[in-house]
């Protein structure tokens, strides 16, 4: 296995709710035209000269409902089925499916390190990358449907078109479009360098993917170039697409970038620290995103800054929103905290070890978040 920078692999252990956050996101107006290296950033904030959120050190804790042990180290997020039933892999070769209740319904040997986060069809398969070069495909019963071998390893978490195709990126620079019927490959397409983190696919098919290159690209659906944006910096995070098509992305220089659905940068946000959290977009189009100086911010949309709430240490993991506003966000003090949507706390929770992946959210409100312990917590 070659050697991945520290920093690059807890970053490609995140995502947006991984997928399923990018996929929740990708929602969007997609009307580019076709562009070579976006324009210079406008509109630029910095962070230190705002103000920022509350600490409220009396907040009640976050309950903890439950914990499974996954039997090794657990860095993907977890994803959550139409029943409830949650899905996540972890360093002991296996895709685990646990109830609601924390009991184990199926584990599923897979034949390397889970380092990506599953994503689900709608008909309830599970799709799930491994550092062993491939891609599975396993039915709702723990059945395997198929694998197909691509040509790195799949850091990246899959992301599922509304044709059901699915989008991965791998180590060997290449963007996969894969059939879900029988795993053949449809096309795939070669960008500049490492695809570490997940695409995210726009209403019109659009799969946008960021590469360890400084490139943001814009692939057509019959996998040719729409058009690609040079960022100046590393591609940090999976992009997130706001409801009038504009593209959000972390970056390795302390900064979130907006960039209009064409290609051009709208704007830039400067943080203290790298930036490889995704962002989730609240329903006011407020944008919320961790940095490694311990912040998360939220974000106006036109690109000045709302308020910032300070954890325990590197806001790696990409937040979670609720449907009551609630924002979720874990550090690298091993707690999961509960922000109102005023930036102040409303409860924090103890994990117990270093949380890199992000937290996902039941319906019913259970957040999830795995663990360097190896274990599932459940806290409502």
């Amino acid at each position: 296995m070659s050697i991945v920078c520290t920093t690059h692999y807890k970053a490609i252990s995140f995502f947006l709710i991984a997928s399923v956050f990018v996929s929740a996101q990708s929602l969007a107006l997609d009307h580019g035209t076709n562009l070579m290296n976006g324009t210079s950033s406008t509109g630029v904030a910095n962070a230190s000269s705002t103000s920022t959120g509350t600490m409220v050190t009396s907040a009640t804790t976050g309950t903890l409902k439950w914990s499974f042990i996954t039997g090794y180290f657990a860095n993907p997020t977890p994803a959550i089925g139409s029943d409830g039933t949650v899905y996540v892999g972890s360093g002991d070769n296996k895709l685990d499916a646990i109830n609601p209740n924390g009991t184990l319904k199926w584990s599923y040997p897979i034949g390397g390190v889970v380092s990506s986060s599953p994503a689900i069809s709608a008909d309830g398969t599970v799709y799930v990358g491994s550092d062993n070069f491939k891609l599975y495909a396993i039915d709702a019963k723990g059945t395997l449907k198929w694998n197909i071998t691509i040509g790195g390893y799949l850091f990246s978490s899959p992301a599922i078109g509304t044709d059901g195709t699915i989008y991965v990126g791998s180590g060997d620079h290449k963007l996969y479009a894969i059939n879900p019927i029988n795993g053949s490959l449809k096309w795939s397409y070669t960008t500049g360098s490492s695809l570490y983190f997940s695409p995210a696919i726009g209403s019109g098919g659009t799969v946008y993917v960021g590469s360890d290159n400084n490139i943001l690209y814009a692939i057509n659906p019959n996998g040719t170039l729409k058009w690609s944006a040079m960022i100046g910096s590393n591609v940090s995070s999976s992009p997130v697409i706001g409801a009038d098509g504009t593209l959000f992305i972390g970056s390795d220089k302390n900064k979130l970038f907006a960039l209009n659905p064409g290609g051009t940068i709208k704007w830039s946000f400067t943080m203290g620290d790298n930036v490889y959290s995704s962002p989730a977009i609240g329903a006011d189009g407020t944008l919320f995103v961790g940095s490694d100086d311990g912040n998360l911010y939220a974000i106006n949309p036109n690109g000045t800054l709302k308020w910032r709430f300070t954890t325990g240490n590197n806001a790696y993991s990409s937040p979670a929103i609720y449907v009551d506003g609630t924002v979720y966000v874990v550090s690298d003090d091993g707690k999961l905290y509960a922000i109102n949507s005023n930036g102040n706390l409303k409860w924090s929770h103890t994990i117990g070890s270093n949380v890199y992946a992000s937290p996902a959210i039941s319906v019913d409100g259970t957040v999830y978040v795995v663990s360097d312990d190896g274990k599932l917590y459940a806290v409502k």
